[in-house]
């Protein structure tokens, strides 16, 4: 019984990674715009059909020494996580950008558009797009154990990289120059702008990070669960947007909390509940329509009070 109950910590834990790290760009996206991007799950698998067309190509390479092809293949995700956050970039400002003025719905509803459409590129112009692909690279799963907790070396580095992420988010908005000016874009877009900030500029930072933050969460998934496919950004867009507003939208920690809520309802429900693991997504989606109901604000959203 405690194996199991470790078992799906560990889980737990690695879904919650993915999720925390999307939720994260919806709640920036949020926070500067007040738009809701909903292809940003899409952003995640085009980064992860990036690296792999690109660590493909390196492995089928045969030449150098194994020290200098695991260079180029950590230079290669960079490359991917860089040219995924350029097309959030992209996307702000040829998509968004010009509808920032237009009703709040017109901007939901082209995203969720360019979601499909980049999905479709992957799906007809990628080789084999249509069918299920495997990530190219076969990490450590030497398995270490602590205290009855085993956990592979690959599941230690996705926890590390997902820490040192929510350090560096905390640091580079609460700390740096450019940080500061996201949150007065957040908190007052026309004071921002009245006070010389250069908002599209900020604006297309917070968009090249999230982006990024999405490629990373999608290099994750391939590394733990190894298969994907050209249509799970839809879900993956969704769940983060439901641990976003879990959390609180514009809380970035209030997004890894409902990152990390989401993912253990949706697992534990899953394992302990007889025949429910073809139905967690119930579970993870009741969770978020419990807090629409109970307390819409999320974990550490503010309660705005109406003014008359």
């Amino acid at each position: 019984m405690e194996a199991i109950f470790l078992l799906q910590l560990k889980n737990a834990l690695m879904l919650g990674c993915q999720y925390a790290l999307i939720a994260i760009g919806f709640t920036l996206f949020f926070g500067v715009l007040n738009v809701v991007v909903f292809c940003h799950g899409d952003f995640a698998y085009v980064a992860l059909f990036i690296a792999t067309a690109l660590i493909s190509v390196v492995l089928g390479i045969n030449f150098g020494t194994s020290f200098l092809r695991g260079v180029l293949i950590i230079l290669f995700l960079f490359v991917a996580m860089a040219f995924t956050g350029f097309i959030g970039v992209v996307v702000e400002r040829v998509i968004i950008r010009p509808l920032r003025t237009a009703p709040s719905l017109m901007p939901l509803l082209i995203t969720a558009a360019t979601g499909i459409f980049l999905e479709q590129v992957l799906k007809n112009f990628y080789p084999q797009g249509s069918n299920p692909q495997t990530f190219p690279l076969d990490f450590d799963r030497t398995v270490i154990r602590a205290g009855g907790f085993d956990m592979s070396v690959m599941e230690i580095l996705i926890l590390v990289i997902t820490l040192f992420l929510f350090l560096f988010m905390f640091y580079f908005i609460k700390k740096t120059r450019i940080g500061a000016q996201i949150e007065a874009i957040s908190q007052d877009f026309e004071a921002a702008s009245m006070m010389g900030i250069n908002v599209n500029r900020g604006i297309s930072i917070t968009f090249f990070i999230g982006a990024s933050l999405a490629a990373i969460a999608g290099f994750m998934n391939g590394m733990y669960y190894s298969v994907f496919r050209y249509d799970m950004g839809a879900m993956a867009g969704i769940k983060g947007f439901s641990a976003s507003v879990v959390g609180g939208l514009g809380s970035i920690f209030g997004a890894i909390m409902g990152g990390f809520l989401m993912a253990f309802v949706e697992t534990f429900a899953s394992a302990y509940i007889p025949g429910a693991s073809q139905f967690r997504d119930v579970f993870s989606f009741l969770v978020v329509l419990l807090f629409l109901i109970f307390r819409p604000s999320g974990i550490l959203g503010e309660q705005l009070q109406e003014k008359v």
